[in-house]
């Protein structure tokens, strides 16, 4: 489990270490070491070409500090600076460099900056770090597009230059190879574009701990999710393992009774039990059949589920652990009722809240029930929530965070990445790409957290594996651009081996 921290964490941590006695200088010279490091594990040194381009403050400071490094381990060093005064850390190193006569210090605007910068192995970006917000502004806008323009590898120092906490660009931002992140991830490097724009991302380990409450952010890695799974002793049979109850499907989209029941049974559950409209019958059991799943048709109207579907069950006596409501009901009014009226008469059970379903809480509170899991999208949480679909997107790590404080449940809001937040905590989930922006992908991932609820995890963690387990199995796949979604659910297979035993078993994508 790695710490990532906004701008602002990240100012209170670095307040922190001072608090507790480490020196400003101190960490500077810890920060530039571990840059240092990650270039010189990337570019032989030795007769290198570096060119540091650096800014005011601090962070300019971290960059004059590695291009020492760089030129004592033998490179031929030049750092590029902007006019006007420094930060006091950063006027520190550059009267080290100058001393022991390491390069050559020229200044923005220089005839030479963008032969000198093309001529370079690597240009380390040191402008700004996490104090950016707004629109870059020149000359820091002309010197990011001659770095761009013509660097053939660069480094940026935390961020890159031009980005936001949010991963927004307002103008320019720097391209870079590597972002060397100082103490923890940063949201800049998590967040599109500022994701697409860091390159790889290594992380400097200033060797003193992040306390917990220092930031609520958090993103979890394999073996995280390892000791999450739940543990199989040996013994057990299948009602040791859990029923989950699917209400999904409609006759618009019979599809998401099939992806929603794979989902389900990829996550290691018991038993799944389809609910579907009686009328849809016919066509969910046509081929591809699902004879694993247990399918039980009750009375609709007009192809929807209706509110008496809730009592039809509970006169069934049809057992289960969790459900999973939403992929494909519609929001016609009699299938919103019924999702009111289940969500009642079930106030304790654990459940998974998706798609169409979600809209029952337009204008409304959510439930009081600790156990559900909500899965919307950037589009269903705007619309239920009054904000526009590109602010929720924008602004996903605050508007996820701010909601799950009202909500006793777990929120998993789905997207590029998909955030996991319960009661102020939030999970950045690290997996995933393209193949996963198709129609009924959600389904996949409401069936899988289903099936991980009725097998007795927890919510919250239920929702980061099956977050992370639905990611993996989409980069698990050959390429990103043809497959189908139910191909993404052969892998889940593969996604937990993998997770399981270090082992990615073979993928057979055509088979269901």
């Amino acid at each position: 489990m790695r710490a990532v921290f906004s701008f602002s964490h990240s100012k209170r941590y670095d307040a922190f270490l001072e608090e507790v006695g480490i020196a400003s200088e101190t960490l500077m010279e810890i920060a530039a070491d571990g840059i240092f490091r990650e270039v010189a594990a990337r570019v032989k040194m030795r007769g290198a070409r570096v060119v540091v381009v650096a800014g005011k403050g601090n962070n300019g400071g971290d960059g004059v500090a590695c291009a020492r490094r760089c030129a004592l381990a033998g490179a031929k060093v030049i750092v590029f600076l902007p006019e006007g005064e420094y930060s006091p850390l950063l006027q520190k190193q550059i009267d080290l460099f100058k001393r022991f006569n390491l390069g050559e210090i020229r200044y923005y605007g220089d005839p030479s900056m963008a032969a000198e910068i093309g001529r370079a192995d690597v240009v380390v970006d040191a402008i700004f770090g996490v104090g950016f917000s707004g629109e870059m502004k020149p000359p820091y806008s002309e010197v990011v597009e001659t770095i761009n323009g013509y660097a053939k590898y660069v480094v940026s120092v935390d961020v890159p230059s031009g980005v936001d906490e949010n991963g927004e660009v307002g103008g320019v931002a720097v391209k870079a190879n590597l972002t060397v992140c100082l103490g923890a991830l940063k949201t800049s490097v998590l967040l599109y574009p500022g994701r697409r724009l860091a390159g790889e991302v290594a992380v400097v380990d200033f060797g003193f701990p992040v306390v917990e409450d220092l930031s609520p952010y958090r993103l979890y890695e394999d073996e995280d999710v390892r000791e999450m799974l739940p543990k199989r002793l040996g013994h057990e049979n299948k009602g040791n393992f859990g029923r989950v109850a699917i209400f999904s499907g409609s006759y618009q989209y019979p599809g998401t009774v099939y992806m929603t029941a794979v989902g389900a049974l990829r996550s290691g559950v018991g038993l799944v039990y389809s609910i579907v409209p009686k009328s849809l019958k016919h066509v969910v059991n046509s081929p591809p059949p699902l004879p694993d799943v247990i399918m039980v048709d009750v009375p609709d109207r007009r192809g929807h589920f209706i509110r008496e579907n809730v009592e039809y069950v509970v006169q069934s006596k049809l057992k289960f652990d969790a459900y999973v409501v939403g992929p494909g009901i519609t929001r016609y009014p009699a299938a919103l009722e019924f999702v009111s009226v289940l969500l009642k008469t079930f106030p304790h059970v654990p459940g998974v809240v998706d798609a169409d379903a979600l809209f029952v809480f337009k204008n409304r509170p959510f439930p009081e029930n600790p156990r559900l899991v909500l899965t919307p999208h950037p589009g269903e949480l705007g619309a239920i929530t009054g904000k526009s679909p590109r602010t929720v997107d924008k602004e996903r790590i605050a508007v996820a965070r701010r909601i799950s404080a009202t909500f006793p449940g777990v929120l998993v809001l789905k997207g590029a990445p998909t955030v996991i937040a319960h009661k102020g905590e939030v999970v950045i989930n690290p997996t995933g790409n393209t193949t996963l922006a198709r129609g009924g992908s959600g389904d996949l991932l409401s069936g899988l957290i289903g099936g991980l609820l009725a097998q007795g995890m927890d919510p919250f963690k239920a929702a980061i594996v099956g977050t992370y387990i639905h990611g993996k199995a989409a980069e698990l796949m050959p390429s990103e651009r043809p497959y189908r979604v139910i191909e993404v659910g052969s892998a889940l297979a593969a996604a937990f081996t993998l997770i399981e035993k270090g082992e990615v078993p073979f993928i057979d994508v055509a088979s269901r």
